[in-house]
Parts: C-alpha cells; sequence; structure tokens
C-alpha cells in the first residue's frame, strides 16, 4: 500500500510536470516506478524540501482550491458531532516506548520541513508546525480525490467526540479548519496511547463529519497505518537520557491528570 501511493504522487507530479530527482540525478516515470521503497521516499523527500514551503502551496492551489469546495460542502451539510463516521487503527508495540514515540514527535515538529514528513508518508504535500503544537499540512485525506490544505489545532477534554479509555495515559485530540479561511471542517482527531510492560498500545482515531465520502473513513485508516508504521521505526531510534525519561514522565503525569 505504501509503494503504491508513492507511485500515486509520482504520477500526481508528472502531471503538473514537476521533475523528480534522487540525488541531483532527475529520474524518468518508468525510472521512478522501479526504485525500492527506501529509494522511492528519499526521491520524493529530496524533491519536495527542494521545491519548499511556499512554493509547493503555488504549484498545488488549483487542487487546495478543490479541497477547500468539498470540505466546505461537507461542512455546509453537516451538523457538528452527530452521526460521524469512525476511522480507528489499533497497534500494540514491543521495545518501541511511549517516551520514544514521544521523542520522535518532538523531532517532526522541532526539525519543521518538508523532507521527514514525507518519509512517513508520500501523501504529506505540506508540513509546517510551531510551539503551541498547531500543524499546518497539505495532504490527500483518506486517500480521497485531490490533497486538502488542513489547519490542525489540539484540543482538550471538552473535544472529545467519545469518553477515553479508562486509565490511558495519554490523549491526543484536535480539531480541523481549513487553512485558507479557517472554515471548521467538523472533522476531530483523537489518538489514544498507553505505555505496557513491553512497549506500548496505542489507539488511532478519526471522527469524520457525517455526510463526508464514505470512502475517507476507509481510506484514512491505510493512511494512518502507514503514517504510523513509519513514525514507529524512526521512534525506535530515540534513545532518551536521564533527564528526559524525567521530563516525558512529568509530562505524561500532567496530561493524564488533565483529562481524568
Amino acid at each position: 500500500m505504501e509503494l503504491s501511493r508513492y507511485h500515486h504522487v509520482f504520477h500526481i507530479f508528472d502531471e503538473k510536470n514537476i521533475p523528480i530527482s534522487l540525488d541531483g540525478n532527475v529520474l524518468a516515470m518508468k525510472d521512478l516506478l522501479a526504485l525500492p521503497l527506501e529509494d522511492a521516499k528519499t526521491a520524493l523527500a529530496q524533491t519536495r524540501e527542494a521545491i519548499g514551503k511556499e512554493k509547493t502551496l503555488e504549484l498545488f492551489a488549483s487542487e487546495i482550491k478543490a479541497g477547500d469546495d468539498m470540505w466546505h460542502d461537507i461542512a455546509n451539510s453537516s451538523e457538528s458531532g452527530v452521526n460521524m463516521q469512525t476511522a480507528f487503527v489499533e497497534v500494540e508495540t514491543e521495545n518501541i516506548t511511549l517516551e520514544q514515540f514521544m521523542l520522535f514527535n518532538q523531532q517532526l515538529m522541532k526539525q519543521n520541513n518538508l523532507y521527514l514528513p514525507s518519509t512517513i508518508h508520500p501523501e504529506h504535500y505540506y508540513f509546517d508546525a510551531n510551539s503551541k503544537g498547531e500543524q499546518i499540512i497539505v495532504e490527500t485525506f483518506g486517500m480521497y480525490r485531490t490533497p486538502s490544505y488542513l489547519d490542525l489545532k489540539p484540543g482538550d477534554k471538552s473535544d472529545f467526540p467519545v469518553t477515553p479509555t479508562p486509565n490511558v495515559d495519554m490523549v491526543m485530540a484536535g480539531k480541523t479548519y481549513l487553512a485558507t479561511d479557517l472554515t471548521d471542517t467538523k472533522m476531530v482527531g483523537m489518538h489514544e496511547m498507553s505505555q505496557t510492560e513491553k512497549g506500548m498500545k496505542v489507539k488511532l482515531g478519526v471522527f469524520l463529519p457525517e455526510n463526508a465520502p464514505k470512502e475517507i473513513a476507509e481510506g484514512h485508516k491505510w493512511h494512518l497505518m502507514v503514517e504510523f508504521n513509519n513514525g514507529l521505526h524512526i521512534a525506535a531510534q530515540q534513545h532518551p537520557n536521564f533527564l528526559q525519561k524525567k521530563a516525558i514522565a512529568v509530562a505524561l503525569k500532567h496530561m493524564k491528570k488533565s483529562f481524568n
């Protein structure tokens, strides 16, 4: 699935006459489609980083407009929090801890580039984060139609669409707006994470408004699986020191208290 989505994005770049390079060499489509997964990831990441954030928004302006139109229709015809469609992915790890995952997440925010998000999922066209935990992204949400230009804002327990699992260690929730005009898409994300004796247990959730196309919910499960799998492989390379472990333990205790 992951490689097929890289091929999907390669075709989109080809249609828009955006050359894709690997280590400075522009590759023809037949060569791109023959790349092993790791080289495909590197080629797209290098190309995106070279294009830059401002140019990316210019290149995909028409797709962003189509995405805005789609989400305006969805939001205008759906009532907030009513008959929401759910998409869940559940993951358990061994030898990859919640501490390591939090360090990976910090790395993603700190680097704040186009390279790293592109290696996590090919349909991460644009990424920009700030110290408040807010993110502005362009991605093909749920592998459906064109990329959407979204403003993700952290939420608190008043924004939880469902009651968290008892004794879960961390809940990450957020509301989703259009970055263009801050229209509330009425879509909510909510992820639960807990430490276990061997690693961690995770439940990734997206709650879509009732009139969103059904394909988005199913497609976003695949997106989450690819994204989180790659994130875990990067997290596995993190090695928190004593002070980091202490700081993360304090942060987790505070977060757990905030939603219980």
